[in-house]
């Protein structure tokens, strides 16, 4: 492969947005997701311009940056896509979710195009699920692209609130609500399966009107996930100082779960509906009972 020119002076889009490009050592990490049951993360960039006020990721070991620094720094990995293409290898029959620490569509990607030339690599893995996960709108860029893999892709937008209010104070520098609204409308247009993910869970304004929506968008289903606080961490003097304690309640959560739950209610899986149909056909075998099994 030959990496396209990158650029050698890119300016920060939001204030005082540090930018380290750096060479990395991996870019395939071992997964488990509890709701995907993903192999792989691939996540592009370090750090993130969204520098959402809640992300878990500011916790993460960095030698360079606390916690506090968060959104004030991103690390694109130049070297990513090369590195994916040297590990192709790994992702015959695998799952791969772009991305679990970073937003692949953070706005460095409109320089840089980290996310789109590992797509690229992904392609041409004929074996390989892709799970791309955002914020952002920015995805729309790839649009063509997205649509080359087929059924073997499906995008995820994050859409934590109903309310664009909550949206400004606690994710300050990505995307309003609306225009992610938008991207799924075109996304699932396209042909392309769209997740809204309601995650993390945030204030929310009329749960019903919430999911009645997300549906209306043309999105295939929807997930909705809480909120995970760092110890100590001063997140939660903002939804304390702003009412919004309640979505750290189970009930809540639960309540919200159900009202996108009714809108969006499970579906069997095309490999389940198959044998539902085979057995439905298949004539009922009777086993005589051995000599010592226990009969009534």
């Amino acid at each position: 492969m030959h990496p396209l020119p990158l650029p050698s002076d890119t300016p920060p889009l939001f204030k005082d947005l540090f930018v380290e490009p750096e060479e990395a050592r991996s870019i395939l990490r071992p997964q488990k997701d509890e709701r995907y049951g993903f192999g792989f993360a691939l996540s592009p960039y370090r750090g993130c311009g969204h520098g959402c006020r809640y992300c878990y990721v500011r916790e993460y070991p960095n030698a360079l940056h606390k916690p506090e620094d968060w959104g004030g720094w991103v690390a694109p990995k130049l070297n990513a896509p090369e590195l994916l293409w040297s590990q192709r290898y790994k992702l015959h029959q695998a799952r791969v979710f772009m991305a679990s620490a970073t937003d692949p569509y953070q706005p460095l990607e409109r320089q840089y195009r980290l996310s789109r030339r590992c797509l690229e690599v992904l392609l041409l893995c004929p074996t390989t699920e892709v799970i791309v996960h955002t914020r952002s709108p920015l995805v729309l860029q790839d649009l063509d692209l997205l649509k080359a893999f087929g059924d073997r892709l499906s995008v995820g937008l994050s859409i934590p609130t109903d309310d664009d209010t909550v949206r400004q104070m606690v994710e300050p520098h990505a995307p309003p609500i609306p225009s992610r609204w938008a991207a799924a409308e075109r996304l699932a247009a396209a042909g392309i399966q769209v997740t809204i993910g309601v995650a993390p869970l945030l204030a929310v304004h009329d749960a019903q009107a919430f999911a009645r929506r997300a549906k209306a968008s043309g999105a295939a289903n929807a997930w909705v996930g809480g909120l995970r606080l760092l110890k100590q961490d001063p997140f939660y003097r903002i939804l304390a100082d702003h009412g919004w304690l309640k979505v750290l309640d189970t009930n809540y959560k639960e309540g919200i779960r159900a009202a996108f739950q009714e809108a969006f209610p499970p579906r069997k899986r095309k490999r389940e509906a198959r044998v539902e149909t085979a057995s439905a056909h298949t004539p009922a075998v009777v086993i005589q009972p051995g000599l010592f099994d226990r009969v009534g």
